[in-house]
């Protein structure tokens, strides 16, 4: 079972290879598909800026024109000294007011104080220039009063004049304000749509970047572990670590599963080759590998050593009378008992053909006899079918000092030999070649 991991460790290379780029694209996507909006959306709010401010400035010029006007009719008024000029104003003043009245349904562009202060101003203006242009016109003028007529008159008119232009000036820097936000608003979104874009290949030089890393570096790790093993390494216990859920930690998890097979097959192997197949004991090649082991061992330590060599008696017979399935059952049924009467210490193997060999360790040379003696005595009271009983003759060699494997094998013959000789069913023990 594998443990829980994160959603990063689950994904395939590909897929983190490709996440970057789809969700830099969605991510620019969504940036414009909402700059699209914006864009929309300050177009439309540069629409109605012109929809808005185009005709208030153009009340706001009309009434300076229609001043002008006005002040060029009352200065007709009193130059041609007809009365008439006065009421041909009437229609400047209307007009003038009725813009105001107008300017008042855009309190947004328009301040309304600024309005009422223009329109208290021009009223002003307009009382005292129909009284001056009034008492100017009439038959016996009033000098002492004019005077003063005229005063006021200058200070309505600048007032007004000053009003109109701060209008103006007003409405055009506040159209020109709320077109620079919206330019702004416009250059913010280029700018963050760079800044995104800038990001997002960043972000995907990084994780392209440690995605090639961390799978070169897991490739490596297998191509390392994959070339000891083409290399005749047989130590299959290394397995790698399996970290994702990518193509790689799929290559990893077989790969795992795999070193397991071979691990399983070598081992099997490996017990075929020591394993004699009918008997389940060690075979010859076993016992070519421990004897000297063994023997090295024994003179470490300073203990005995002892060879037994095993022969079944007249196991020809029991081929040509009862058949080689019977020998067979003979030579397991043998091999068992051998197993039931040993010791831990003790290696049991078969030498070939009926032969076996033993290999007792820490032992007394006249303990090792009497155990030989017992297991012979125990041997020929088995049973077997359809054979009955068989005997066994024992051939043990002592180690020595001088002895190899080869050497002290040959002993342990020997004195197997000179069993065979003596009658079969009996232990010989070389040195003395004691008679048991």
């Amino acid at each position: 079972m594998f443990a829980r991991r994160s959603i990063g460790e689950k994904m395939t290379i590909f897929q983190k290879m490709i996440l970057v780029p789809v969700l830099s694209l969605l991510l620019y996507g969504c940036f414009i598909t909402y700059s699209y909006f914006e864009h929309q959306r300050s177009s439309a709010q540069i629409q109605e800026l012109r929809q808005d401010f185009v005709p208030v400035i153009e009340l706001v010029n009309d009434n300076i024109y229609l001043f002008e006007k006005l002040q060029d009719a009352f200065k007709g008024a009193v130059f041609e000294q007809e009365s008439r000029w006065v009421n041909d104003t009437i229609g400047f003043r209307r007009q003038i007011n009725f813009n105001l009245r107008e300017l008042n349904r855009h309190p947004n562009i328009v301040e309304k104080t600024n309005i009422l202060n223009l329109n208290n101003y021009f009223n002003d203006y307009y009382k005292s220039a129909v009284r001056l242009a009034k008492s100017l016109t009439a038959e016996q003028p009033q000098w002492s009063s004019e005077d003063q007529l005229v005063v006021e008159l200058e200070e309505h008119q600048s007032a007004t004049t000053n009003q109109l232009k701060l209008m103006r000036q007003a409405v055009q820097m506040r159209f020109e304000q709320t077109l620079l936000r919206t330019q702004m608003r416009q250059r913010e979104l280029l700018f963050w749509g760079g800044g995104i874009s800038i990001a997002s290949m960043i972000l995907l030089i990084i994780i392209t970047y440690t995605v090639s890393v961390t799978t070169q570096e897991d490739m490596l790790t297998i191509v390392e572990r994959i070339k000891e093993l083409a290399q005749g390494s047989t130590d299959f216990s290394k397995r790698i670590e399996r970290t994702n859920r990518d193509e790689l930690g799929y290559l990893v998890h077989w790969f795992n599963k795999l070193s397991d097979k071979l691990e399983a097959d070598y081992l099997e192997v490996k017990e075929i080759s020591i394993t004699d197949k009918l008997t389940r004991l060690n075979n010859r090649n076993r016992t070519d590998q421990f004897l000297p082991t063994a023997m090295e061992e024994a003179r470490k330590h300073n203990t005995h050593l002892v060879v037994v060599l095993i022969d079944i008696d007249h196991f020809k017979l029991v081929n040509d009378t009862h058949g080689h399935l019977a020998g067979d059952e003979v030579l397991q049924q043998f091999a068992q008992t051998l197993k039931q009467n040993a010791i831990s210490s003790d290696y049991i193997s078969r030498w070939g053909g009926e032969e076996f060999l033993l290999v007792w360790t820490n032992i007394e040379p006249i303990n090792a006899a009497q155990k030989a003696n017992q297991l012979r005595k125990k041997i020929a009271q088995l049973i077997i079918e359809p054979v009955g009983t068989v005997t066994a003759s024992f051939g043990l060699a002592v180690l020595t000092d001088n002895d190899n494997a080869k050497s002290l094998i040959a002993r342990a013959d020997d004195n197997l030999y000179q069993a065979k000789e003596r009658g079969r069913n009996r232990v010989i023990i070389d040195q003395e070649a004691r008679l048991v």
